[in-house]
């Protein structure tokens, strides 16, 4: 009996989204996961339950880690703390409490959401003003990644794995930055106009002590007992607020206590929205015209539309107008199954190629965030190897171009060094010819001196027989 009860109170999550459990499964340790990835499909992972946009609705093995809930080492000295994942928030800042510690980072779901949860999430919560994101304050993570593989993680990978909503791995330990409690108070601050609120949010945002500014429209302020104003609920580690101790409690209560009350009017579909302070007004004009109640972290942006169940129209434009102002889908809750179909091409393929890397047998929160089942994973194995087809295609026609393209530069080098022989040729053909100039001219001079010498000698030999001549006359007178 307790298995089919198990498969009932397992088979959805806070979304009220229905799936099926067809068994649920309790691990104590990560070889234990480990088992279960290796013989397992379709495995979802659990943690609280807590997520609104059905992360942990399940359609087959339910994985559930609340068994894994120890607290593993505390470092006072240095402020970290290594968990299992499966342990609440409030009781880890409960068994922190007794040194003056606690993990800040709080959503709404604090009383029953996991560690695990907030990591695979990248939760934000109230103070996110202050501290920011979950993975801001995780120092190293244990995962089981759909291979089976049990694996270390540091800030380099951490984002295969937090803000990946489980599609990617389990993680099963945590180690977390710390910071010292503090005494805190608050202050309620009421306006008239949406622009004044603003306003006020820019300058409260310089105070160094604020860790949180929530707001509330004026229906909500209405239905919490406030005058029906917009109001900013400002909470300081200090006790610089006006309300502390008893006061502060009743009012961080009362903020809490924000989307109980809506449900119960028929108000039960929460958004999480994203927006630029400076955009916040056409927003807020949009969501007042169509009469949806609205609250919201302020000060990072975050705001919580909530819709009736029948106002499935008025989201998609909400949603239109949101990404009209530059804004993102989510804040906080995540994608799971309700905002899929919001995701662009770019967004998606991002996170397949992730969780191909990660778990290429698609094992891990099928219909998760993107779907990627086993038989998608064929097809994109196929698309990828007709892809790497084409690319090679193309190399080969780029490398023969690139032969063509050096066989031309070595011919035009060739012609060159032709060109240059050609002209020493030629060269050498002046050379030869001015030297045969030279020599001809050198015989010429030659043959000149011969003749002028020979003229010469001719003409002192007709002197000497002239002479001889004389002198024989003379002789015979």
């Amino acid at each position: 009996m307790k298995p089919q009860i198990d498969s009932i109170a397992h088979s959805t999550d806070a979304s009220m989204i229905e799936g099926k459990a067809s068994s649920v499964i309790y691990p104590k340790t990560a070889e234990e996961v480990k088992q279960i990835i290796i013989a397992g499909n379709n495995i979802t992972i659990r943690g609280g339950g807590s997520g609104l946009v059905g992360g942990a609705v399940p359609n087959g093995i339910v994985v559930d880690l609340s068994k894994m809930n120890k607290i593993l080492n505390l470092d006072r000295q240095k402020k970290e703390v290594e968990v299992e994942t499966g342990i609440i928030l409030d009781e880890l800042n409960e068994y922190l409490e007794k040194y003056n510690l606690e993990f800040p980072v709080q959503p709404g779901s604090h009383s029953i959401c996991t560690i695990g949860g907030m990591i695979a999430t990248n939760a934000v919560g109230n103070r996110a003003i202050k501290y920011g994101r979950t993975s801001n304050l995780v120092v190293a993570l244990e995962v089981v990644n759909g291979k089976g593989e049990i694996l270390k993680i540091g800030k380099a990978e951490l984002a295969d794995f937090s803000g990946m909503e489980g599609i990617t791995g389990v993680i099963v330990k945590a180690k977390l930055k710390l910071v010292e409690k503090k005494k805190r108070s608050a202050t309620l601050f009421s306006f008239n106009e949406i622009e004044k609120v603003i306003d006020a949010v820019r300058k409260i945002k310089l105070v160094k002590d604020v860790s949180e500014i929530e707001f509330l429209d004026k229906f909500c302020s209405s239905l919490l007992g406030l005058e029906e104003k917009y109001h900013l609920i400002v909470e300081l580690e200090s006790e610089a607020g006006k309300l502390k101790n008893e006061e502060y409690e009743k009012i961080m209560i009362m903020r809490d206590s924000v989307y109980p009350v809506l449900a119960k009017l028929g108000y039960t579909h929460i958004e999480d929205p994203k927006i630029l302070l400076h955009k916040f007004s056409e927003l807020a004009n949009f969501l007042e015209a169509e009469k949806i109640p609205f609250f919201g972290h302020l000060g990072v942006g975050i705001i919580h539309p909530v819709f009736r169940s029948e106002d499935r129209k008025k989201i998609k434009e909400m949603i239109k107008l949101v990404r009209k102002l530059h804004g993102q889908i989510t804040g906080e809750h995540g994608i799971g199954i309700c905002k899929k179909e919001f995701l662009d091409n770019l967004e998606k393929k991002v996170i397949e190629r992730v969780k191909l890397r990660c778990d290429p047998l698609c094992k891990l929160n099928y219909g998760k965030i993107i779907d990627l089942g086993r038989k998608d994973v064929e097809e994109k194995v196929e698309q990828i190897r007709a892809e790497k087809k084409e690319q090679e295609k193309v190399e080969e026609i780029i490398e023969e171009v690139r032969r063509v393209e050096e066989a031309r530069e070595q011919v035009e080098d060739a012609e060159e060094l032709v060109e240059e022989a050609r002209k020493e040729v030629d060269d050498e053909k002046e050379n030869v010819e001015e030297a045969k100039e030279e020599v001809e001219d050198e015989e010429n001079k030659e043959q000149v001196e011969q003749e002028k010498e020979y003229a010469e000698r001719s003409e002192e030999s007709i002197e000497d027989i002239e002479l001889a001549d004389k002198q024989e006359q003379g002789e015979q007178k």
